[in-house]
């Protein structure tokens, strides 16, 4: 199976930024049709780096399967009459992989489409941001954060990828 080819430029980290700090209704109105017509995962993949950050922000240094379920409980529950859009299974194998959770036995997309797992990427990233309470300061560092942690990700994919 070929894997996609994944790079991101200084584009998707604007529109992480704006996403993040602006809020998806002015991430949609800015940047949305423009990332609809790449072939690229970028932003999405910058996107779950940034997930990853808040997760591991919000449960490290340990966390426990019933935690990572009432999380995600939780934030359902917040969804309110939109409860149904977040899939309860996926949502919690993405925040157990975000996590580096080694006992995980399913790996992405833990057998949904790519609809419903970038939509758990998003009410992960959205619950995660909100319940931190971060000022635009402190957004501003996860963007940064985020975007070394992508740029080290990707390095190390590409060394083991040229490695085989």
């Amino acid at each position: 199976m070929d894997s996609p080819s994944i790079t991101f430029s200084d584009m998707h980290v604007a529109a992480l930024r704006t996403f993040l700090i602006k809020g998806p209704d002015v991430w949609a109105e800015r940047y949305e049709e423009q990332l609809k017509r790449e072939d690229d995962l970028g932003f999405l993949f910058l996107m779950y780096c940034a997930l990853a950050k808040a997760a591991h922000r919000r449960f490290s240094p340990t966390f426990s399967h019933p935690q990572i379920i009432r999380y995600v409980a939780d934030l359902r529950l917040s969804l309110e009459e939109d409860a149904h859009e977040l899939n309860p299974r996926v949502a919690e194998g993405v925040l157990r992989y975000a996590l580096g959770d080694k006992t995980l036995i399913s790996r992405p997309p833990f057998g949904a489409d790519q609809v419903t797992m970038v939509r758990a990427q998003i009410y992960l990233l959205l619950g995660l941001i909100s319940e931190m309470d971060l000022n635009d300061a402190e957004l501003e560092q996860l963007v940064k954060d985020s975007t070394e942690y992508a740029t080290e990700w990707l390095t190390a994919w590409q060394a083991e990828s040229r490695s085989r």
